[in-house]
């Protein structure tokens, strides 16, 4: 019997990749060059600290995702991108970090909800830009980032 539901597809064009990519070089640009306008003090070198952030990502519009007949769940339309395995990036002037969506769930409350945990994230910077799969990139301080679970609704 087959399902009414349409199939998604997992691949992407080529130009969606490339602009995703663009995107994120010239976003990562706009950010270092305006850190890189303050003085900073000059130090020794010294290992870097760093944290892990950790917590979930949330679909909360109904027409931004689809549930499976399993209880998992799945973007669609403009968030179609945010679905299991999809990139969460973090990046500072320190670095970039870099983790995955995992176990999709669609809620009872009509959410669609991803856990992610992204190691390495280093400490003590000025601002922090996250971007899970393709959205738009959020700005947050360390404090945000830290101590509790992270909840990021991208819808």
């Amino acid at each position: 019997m087959e399902s009414s539901r349409p199939q998604l597809s997992r691949q992407r064009p080529v130009w969606m990749w490339a602009g995703a990519a663009a995107g994120l070089g010239l976003a990562l640009t706009m950010f270092l060059n305006n850190s890189r306008s303050r003085p900073h003090p000059a130090t020794p070198h010294t290992a870097t600290r760093t944290f892990v952030v950790s917590g979930t990502v949330v679909l909360g519009d109904a027409t931004s995702f689809i549930s499976d007949v399993h209880g998992g769940c799945t973007g669609t339309g403009a968030h179609a991108d945010v679905t299991d395995g999809a990139m969460v990036l973090i990046t500072t002037t320190g670095g970039l970090a870099a983790g995955r969506l995992t176990d999709p769930q669609a809620l009872t409350d009509g959410t669609c909800q991803f856990r992610f945990s992204v190691p390495g994230v280093p400490s003590g910077q000025d601002a922090y830009l996250v971007m899970v799969a393709e959205q738009d990139l959020l700005q947050y301080a360390e404090q945000e980032l830290t101590g509790t679970s992270v909840h990021l609704r991208v819808d």
